[in-house]
């Protein structure tokens, strides 16, 4: 191999060394863009995204300088300068960039462009080096208007270094311009008023909807409250211990019709009995002795003296026999109407004791019920008196029933499911009784207020019972 070949292969491997190093370059730049441009759509605000631009574009371009400004909002306003926190408003800077950016506008318009000193006054050029690098890019941001030939300005991103800026940079730089101007338009898009948002007819389809959604919040509504309801008895009689005892022998069944007069149940008479039995013997005795010494005092004035205490021991003793004997026919219990028996199983009580008073079970008339309600200390509303009430019984809930309040009690008390609340009693307006024991829901028409009150009236008192208002 002589020296022109050697010279020639070592230039073709040093030209393909310097090509494969630049597609390395190449593709850690895209690489590089494309982790950008993903952090660029997580942007939450324009301040954010200012801070981001003028900094993080560093990756993908060596500068010295970034500037980042809007002028959406009429203005020209410095969002963001690299390398600072914030931008001052009123600096000489702020001053020259301002006039500096209206040329750029008016020169470039709405190219990405490099700027040059010839395009420029020659009072800005005066101040340029004062405060910027001599190689700047001029990368104009905007967003389609509603006519797709016309665009709207959002501002400008300005990179500035001492070395030339390359067309490749150029060509990348479109592409980040496309990404960044799509991303401030979204976060304007986000808080942009109301006002404005009526520039556009689907804003305005959506406007009308929560206008009509605003008038249908004052609609005026009942406001209502379900609770669990039973049918009792109205006014039922209750059939009470008549002495202390116990419970013997029951003649009836659970819900089985009486008639008066017609035996329900009895006690135990075992001790009644034996009670009885021992006054009769205590009174056979003292009469015995009444007799003994009445004969006595024939002959002995001094036993004639305890005939008195004699004949009241033996009055003692008939009171006694004579009470017993009464216990013994109050043992006996029967119907004092007719009815139909309300009683827990009959096992249950068969040789229960039970106190002079305690109620044992209850006599109601079938023909006469009413609802009781316990509404929930919670659930508690305004309830005027004879109030509507629709009841809603499990064995027919698609047969409601009309009624309307009785009364409700003013002092909260425990439910049978241990929960306080107001004990209601609510009077059917049907004429089909339905039967008592029957279970369901009922819901009470309080007073008339607005829809949005009637949505919102519980999360606003949890809200108000947090925050202490």
């Amino acid at each position: 191999m002589n020296k022109s070949e050697s010279q020639t292969v070592k230039s073709s491997t040093h030209h393909s060394n310097n090509n494969h190093s630049d597609n390395q370059a190449n593709i850690r730049h895209v690489t590089d863009l494309l982790l950008l441009q993903q952090q660029l759509r997580s942007m939450p605000s324009l301040t954010e995204l200012g801070y981001f631009l003028v900094n993080d574009t560093q990756k993908i371009f060596s500068y010295q300088t970034a500037i980042l400004c809007f002028d959406f909002t009429g203005s020209i306003k410095i969002e963001a300068i690299s390398s600072l926190p914030k931008a001052s408003e009123h600096s000489p800077f702020s001053s020259w960039f301002t006039a500096f950016y209206s040329e750029l506008k008016a020169c470039y318009q709405s190219e990405t462009s490099i700027v040059k000193r010839t395009d420029l006054s020659s009072d800005i050029c005066k101040q340029w080096e004062d405060f910027l690098p001599e190689q700047i890019v001029y990368i104009p941001l905007s967003r389609e208007a509603n006519d797709a030939h016309t665009y709207e300005s959002l501002g400008a991103l300005i990179l500035a270094r001492n070395e030339v800026w390359k067309d490749e940079e150029l060509g990348v730089l479109k592409y980040w311009r496309g990404a960044i101007s799509y991303t401030i338009d979204f976060i304007r898009l986000k808080k942009r008023s109301i006002f404005s948002r009526l520039k556009s007819k689907k804003s305005v389809v959506w406007t009308l909807i929560l206008l009509a959604l605003v008038f249908i919040m004052f609609i005026p509504v009942s406001l209502t409250v379900m609770a669990p309801i039973e049918i009792v008895a109205k006014d039922p009689i209750l059939i009470r211990a008549p002495i202390d005892g116990v419970i013997g022998e029951i003649y009836v069944r659970p819900n089985q019709s009486v008639k008066k007069n017609q035996l329900l149940l009895t006690l135990d008479e075992a001790s009644l009995s034996a009670r009885l039995s021992v006054a009769e013997q205590e009174l056979a005795i003292a009469q015995a002795e009444y007799r003994r010494t009445q004969q006595a005092s024939v002959i002995d004035r001094q036993a004639s003296s305890n005939l008195p205490m004699l004949k009241a021991r033996i009055e003692q003793r008939l009171a006694e026999t004579t009470y017993a004997k009464s216990l013994l026919e109050r043992i006996v219990l029967r119907a004092q109407q007719n009815g139909i028996v309300i009683i827990p199983d009959i096992h249950e009580l068969e040789g229960k004791p039970v106190s002079l008073g305690e109620k044992i079970l209850t006599l109601a008339d079938p023909t006469s019920a009413e609802g009781e309600v316990w509404l929930a200390v919670a659930d508690s509303i305004e309830l005027p008196n004879k109030t509507a009430v629709e009841v809603f019984l499990n064995v027919h809930p698609d047969r409601p029933y009309k009624a309307f309040l009785n009364y409700e009690n003013y002092q909260a008390e425990l439910s049978p499911e241990g929960i306080l609340a107001f004990r209601t009693r609510i009077d059917l307006a049907s004429k089909n009784i339905p039967r008592i024991g029957l279970r369901g829901m009922a819901k009470l028409y309080g007073e008339k207020v607005s829809l949005f009150y009637y949505l919102f009236r519980r999360p606003f008192a949890v809200v108000r019972q947090w925050i202490g208002l």
